[in-house]
This record gives structure tokens, C-alpha cells and sequence, in this order.
């Protein structure tokens, strides 16, 4: 295969991708991993498949492995990036293709990635993400290794400084949220002291107990009505419960002269 060749098609770039690695579809790929942290030979240099550009970037005319990248974090993650003139939702422009199966197809079937413990893995080629049409970023008869003008970077830098701008307006609101947020929570830890302090030295009714004595009969002298008073922090001083002073005596002439009345008029009052 003419690996100096850019490909036109994505049935090329799949040829083209298994040409470079050194690979067949349908063979072994337990070892993917250290296939895809090889270096191979671009433009006379040994360069490794490269990570995705960011979203709002397109790959320029002469690019390593004519815009190939893949998705790299730590570790390669079975996942490579065609070039496309069309973003996806998401603003990338790329076609992700996945690289690697299993025997039973269910990685396929699902569109997951492996992990530590798939085993039994082969080599594939299939979509993995949107249905972004590949684009080639040069023509048939253009070469390998060409560098781009200055001015093709020019697109891809005001992408950049676009994101940048929206990144660092985000970034500003974020910390206008923020800076309320934390006034917000002083007022709050505030409140909560005052409420703390009030509560470590306690409620208590403050304030005289006004209720009616009631004579219910003969022999029964009873108090009744709603006990008004306030509840407020501190602690309340009890009356001084103890003397235990007899009655004096015209409390007790008192006492006796109403019981005789009562006396009186129910005799009265019976038939």
C-alpha cells in the first residue's frame, strides 16, 4: 500500500490505519494498548498516533498520518479520530471509529469500550460515534509530511481564542455565583450562631401566672384558665416555695365567712 497516499475513502483509511500499525483486522488485539503507544514513521520522524484535537478544531492539510488521531488517556482507548468538514453535537470534528471487538461481538453490538478484564479481543473496525462523514484533509497526489501554510493555522487559532472567550466568561459567572454563594453561607453561619447561643442557654417562661380560683364545690377549690406568659432565653427565677407560712387569721375568718354564705343561700335555694 502507498503509504504516501492520502486516503480518500474511509475503507482507504481503514487499509491505511492496519497498514501502519502493522495489523489485521479479525487478528489478535489483546495487545492494542501497546500497539496504539507505538511510534511509527511519518515525514521521515517517529511519531506516535496523536490524542483528538479539541471541539471547533479541523485537521490541516498535512497532519500526521493525514489527521488520524485517537482517544489517549494514560492509555490508548481502543478509539481513533478520521477528520470530517461537519461537527458533531458536540462541536468535534471528527468520525470516531472504534478499533477493537470481541470474538461474540457484543462490544460492537453495545458501542463500549473494553476494559482491564475483556479478554478474547480482535481487531475491528466499526462507527462509535456520530455518523460524521470522513473528509480527507488533502488530495490523492498531494504526499505525506507536507507542511501547511501559516495561514491554515489561522482557522483553528480564532477557534481557540472563541473558546477561550467563552471559557473565561463561564469562568467570570462561576465566580459571581460563587462570591454569593459565600456571602449567602456567612449570613447562614450567622443565623446559626445566634441560634446555637440562644439554645445553649435555654427557654424558660418568664412572667406571673394569672388564673382564677374556681369553687367547684364545698370541697373543691380549683384553679382554670390558659397560663399567660412569655418564653424568652435565660433562666427564670421560681418563686421561693419553701416557707410554708401558715395561713393568718383573717385569712381564715375570710375562708369561714364565705363558706357560711354559700351555706345560707343553698339553704335558701332548696325547696
Amino acid at each position: 500500500m502507498d503509504m504516501t497516499r492520502c486516503p480518500q475513502t474511509e475503507d482507504e483509511f481503514a487499509a491505511y490505519f492496519y497498514a501502519l500499525i502493522g495489523r489485521t483486522p479479525g487478528g489478535p488485539a489483546n495487545d492494542y494498548e501497546a500497539v496504539l503507544s507505538a511510534l511509527y514513521p511519518w515525514n521521515g520522524q517517529l511519531l506516535m498516533i496523536p490524542p483528538g484535537v479539541g471541539p471547533g478544531i479541523k485537521q490541516y492539510p498535512g497532519a500526521p498520518f493525514f489527521g488520524l488521531t485517537q482517544q489517549y488517556s494514560g492509555t490508548p482507548k481502543a478509539r481513533v479520530f478520521l477528520p470530517a468538514d461537519t461537527p458533531d453535537d458536540l462541536g468535534y470534528y471528527t468520525r470516531c471509529m472504534q478499533y477493537v471487538d470481541d470474538a461474540a461481538h457484543t462490544l460492537s453490538a453495545s458501542k463500549k469500550q473494553p476494559t482491564a478484564q475483556s479478554t478474547g479481543l480482535v481487531w475491528a473496525w466499526y462507527l462509535a460515534g456520530p455518523d460524521n462523514a470522513y473528509a480527507p484533509i488533502q488530495g490523492p497526489d498531494a504526499g505525506s509530511g507536507t507542511t501547511p501554510p501559516a495561514g491554515d493555522y489561522q482557522d483553528q487559532i480564532d477557534a481557540l481564542n472563541d473558546r477561550l472567550e467563552a471559557l473565561e466568561a463561564s469562568n467570570a459567572t462561576l465566580e459571581a455565583s460563587n462570591a454569593t454563594l459565600e456571602a449567602s453561607n456567612a449570613t447562614l453561619e450567622e443565623r446559626l450562631t445566634v441560634v446555637e447561643t440562644a439554645l445553649a442557654g435555654g427557654f424558660h417562661a418568664h412572667g406571673p401566672v394569672n388564673l382564677p380560683i374556681v369553687l367547684e364545690s364545698l370541697t373543691s377549690l380549683r384553679c382554670k384558665g390558659d397560663i399567660d406568659v412569655t418564653v424568652k432565653p435565660g433562666q427564670a427565677t421560681p418563686p421561693d416555695m419553701s416557707a410554708g407560712d401558715p395561713p393568718d387569721a383573717a385569712t381564715i375568718v375570710m375562708a369561714r365567712e364565705l363558706l357560711r354564705r354559700l351555706r345560707e343561700r343553698l339553704e335558701v335555694d332548696e325547696p
